[in-house]
């Protein structure tokens, strides 16, 4: 009797951990395929040829300091780097001419927030869209191989790449969060030091804070940080403003992570209170303001995807229509069923969610919108008080498709009240400095991260979208190979799409 019982109570357990296993092995799978690595990469070297010697005649050449074209400028491009520029220069031998004529040239754009997950034919979205260098915000060992591999072949953007994400968490949530969020956890000190120490040798260029570090890890991070010389950079941790001010984090990685703490002292429902919410940003952000410009804090923009919000939670098939969204790498839009990061109906994790009642709708959507006004109120006040922008758009996340993401930032920047000179230095000159590159402005000895244009950007923003050529180390794309990239990287994510789109394409 008691055998069989004893073999009852082992078929159980056996049963158990065969159910228990196959989950486990189904959520790592969905979990990595969601991450975009099963499109086929397309072949760009087939497209692109490097060229030696490369003169761009007569073009108009946007100034250092992003505030007026230079006219009539020659631009010589030799091996990667800017070698000549002025008027008349006299013609290279065996130099490919490129007649700038009526034409814009301005700095390649950096996108200073991005996720590339594992999807590679983004490093080509970026290209074709103008923009020659990236900060990718939540790395992965993966990203640390295909900038070894661009710094040979020069075949993707100049990459900076933060670390996975770090949390604080003990016990079997730290190591959920590990596996589910790809990211590095730590809750002692010796442990922190060990991951930063790991960090630094793999070649990370910064510790990425995540919002939910208690305030004991978050200094522990900056103490041990410091010690590596590895900058702290990402969200707003665990503490208040006036605690985070002096804690000597560089960077935050959105505007609306400032917002946000600000709602938190404002105390009160945003949504029943609207007004006197706003009222109450507007006494306060300027100081805050002050208070990052003193502690030298630089702020990442993020603002395009805000305003995105109000319409991904209550009409997201129109706004599924505004963007490019044949291009998105198809297992990322499709997300999986364990949590809603896709970006399609049903998948879609900003989607209303709430109670089905007219009032609930009423009262999120009067949320949604004050939130994007105040993200426009506090961007203004950094501005105005010379604090450090740099514009992103957290590529990847739901409707910000690489590359196509940060012409819609920069006109979202426009819209702000900021000039359209600060928003290109946003986008080229600012980060440029932060990340101590030599690219940014079009300058001897620079490297030739170059986008020609047809129209002008600082007449419009929109401008940003006429491009006719981009440089890169050795290389140059014009309209015609862009649109072969386009067209393979289309037929590519059509191969591996499970979920039809085509009534979300406009």
């Amino acid at each position: 009797m008691k055998k069989m019982r004893f073999r009852k109570l082992l078929y159980v357990v056996m049963a158990l951990l065969s159910i228990s296993i196959c989950v486990f092995l189904w959520s790592d799978n969905e979990l990595n395929k969601v991450l975009g690595k099963s499109t086929k990469v397309i072949d760009i070297s087939s497209i692109v040829k490097p060229t030696e010697i490369i003169q761009i005649k007569n073009a108009n050449v946007l100034s250092e300091d992003c505030s007026h074209f230079i006219k009539n400028q020659d631009v010589i491009i030799k091996n990667g780097k800017i070698i000549r520029l002025g008027e008349n220069q006299h013609v290279e031998n065996n130099a490919v001419i490129i007649d700038g004529t009526n034409k814009y040239l301005i700095p390649g754009l950096i996108d200073s927030h991005v996720h590339l997950k594992e999807s590679k034919n983004d490093l080509f979205l970026y290209l074709v869209n103008g923009v020659t260098s990236i900060r990718e915000m939540a790395g992965r060992p993966i990203t640390l191989e295909w900038r070894k591999s661009i710094q040979k072949n020069g075949f993707g953007p100049q990459m900076f790449i933060a670390s996975p994400p770090i949390f604080s968490e003990s016990g079997i949530m730290g190591y959920y969060y590990q596996w589910t969020r790809q990211s590095i956890n730590y809750s002692t000190k010796g442990d922190a030091e060990k991951e930063i120490k790991k960090i630094k040798e793999q070649g990370y260029d910064a510790v990425k804070m995540y919002g939910f570090v208690n305030p004991e890890m978050f200094k522990t991070t900056i103490d041990i940080s410091k010690k590596y010389n590895i900058p702290v950079i990402g969200h707003i941790p665990l503490v208040n403003l006036d605690a985070f001010y002096t804690s000597g984090q560089k960077e935050i990685a959105h505007v609306e992570e400032i917002t946000v703490k600000n709602m938190d002292d404002f105390g009160k429902s945003i949504s029943k209170n609207p007004k006197e919410y706003i009222n109450f940003l507007k006494a306060h952000s300027n100081q805050i303001a002050k208070k990052l410009k003193e502690n030298n804090i630089c702020v990442t923009s993020t603002i395009s995807l805000i305003e995105s919000f109000p319409k991904q939670r209550f009409d997201l098939k129109s706004e599924l229509k505004k963007i490019e969204l044949k291009y998105a790498n198809p297992k990322i839009i499709e997300g999986t069923p364990i949590y809603k990061l896709g970006w399609l109906p049903s998948k879609n994790g900003y989607e209303y969610d709430g109670e089905d009642n007219p009032d609930a709708r009423k009262l999120s959507a009067i949320f949604w919108k004050t939130y994007v006004e105040a993200i426009h109120i506090m961007t203004k006040a950094l501005v105005d008080n010379k604090v450090t922008i740099m514009a992103g758009t957290d590529a990847n996340v739901s409707t910000m498709v690489p590359g196509f993401s940060l012409h819609n930032e920069l006109q979202s920047l426009s819209k702000s009240g900021i000039t359209n000179s600060q928003v290109l230095y946003s986008a080229t000159v600012e980060p440029s400095n932060w990340m101590k590159r030599n690219t940014g402005k079009i300058k001897i000895g620079y490297n030739s991260d170059l986008v020609l244009l047809s129209r002008n950007p600082l007449e419009d923003m929109k401008n940003t979208k006429t491009i006719e050529y981009v440089f890169f180390d050795k290389n140059m794309i014009n309209k015609i190979q862009i649109s072969t990239i386009l067209k393979a990287i289309r037929e590519a994510n059509n191969e591996n799409r499970n979920i039809k789109i085509d009534e979300y394409i406009k």
